[in-house]
């Protein structure tokens, strides 16, 4: 991966190819095209910075983000969304969900 990185306090940025393929290796598939969508067109996507037109994503924030938008488990569709608990690590630690 080869994410710009910012120094010792900052989090990895990564580009949106490096992000579709951090949350793949999270086990969510989103391609650099629907997250460039998802920010064009939504207000819930990850959230990101840009240099120029170029958009980043901190690390942590695109862990954090995938985190939020996975519900609980549930067995049935007639059971109601809720949040899931997932447990946060830092980038340091492999991460599966």
């Amino acid at each position: 991966m080869t994410g710009l990185y910012l120094g010792e306090t900052e989090d990895i940025l990564l580009n949106r190819k490096e992000a579709s393929t951090e949350l793949l290796r999270m086990g969510i598939r989103r391609s650099p095209a629907t997250l460039a969508k998802i920010f064009s067109t939504r207000s819930d996507g990850p959230p990101c910075m840009h240099l120029g037109r170029t958009p980043y994503y901190p690390r942590q924030k695109l862990h954090d983000w995938a985190r939020s938008q996975l519900t609980a488990l549930r067995s049935s569709s007639s059971q109601p969304r809720r949040a899931g608990e997932w447990n946060s690590r830092r980038h340091g630690d492999d991460l599966h969900l």
